[in-house]
């Protein structure tokens, strides 16, 4: 897996996957579908999802399993109602005291492997009312792995207030 994927927010494969996003409210029926879909499978299965996997391909030219990891990106995005730039998401889970996502939660979430994730996520995105970054969760969730949870880590841990 490479590096070299452009996920900031004047990239060409973000503004494609931004205007996709933005285009499911026209679309709600794709939309209800990939909202139903429990886990990356099912939203492999879709139609919607294979359309955005054709569109998308040249991005992922060279990347081995780009299109699972797609499927969970697309599947979270059918789910979120606002994007919120300038906040990551272990940022947003650390707001509030007590925080969004306690402590023992978002432990949990960085000890997932990429199949337990997207449910994961899921939950994250319940309880941020479906606001995200746009870009950092597609960057994110493509790279998941140790680097991205150290860096989460550093995020998330210094924003929690002390009880």
């Amino acid at each position: 897996m490479s590096n070299t994927l452009d996920f900031s927010a004047d990239s060409p494969l973000l503004r494609a996957l931004a205007d996709w996003w933005r285009g499911l409210d026209d679309n709600r029926g794709a939309r209800a579908e990939l909202r139903r879909c429990g886990s990356v499978d099912e939203v492999a299965m879709t139609a919607a999802f294979a359309r955005l996997c054709h569109s998308l391909q040249g991005h992922f030219a060279g990347e081995h399993g780009w299109q699972d990891r797609l499927a969970a990106i697309a599947g979270l995005l059918s789910h979120l109602r606002e994007n919120t730039p300038g906040k990551s998401l272990p940022e947003q889970m650390a707001e509030g005291s007590p925080p969004v996502v306690s402590e023992l939660r978002f432990r949990r979430l960085l000890q997932c492997d990429r199949q337990e994730l997207y449910p994961a996520l899921l939950r994250v995105l319940r309880q941020l009312n479906y606001r995200a970054d746009l870009p950092g969760l597609c960057r994110d969730v493509y790279f998941w792995g140790d680097k991205v949870k150290k860096r989460w880590a550093y995020a998330y841990f210094p924003n929690v207030r002390a009880a």
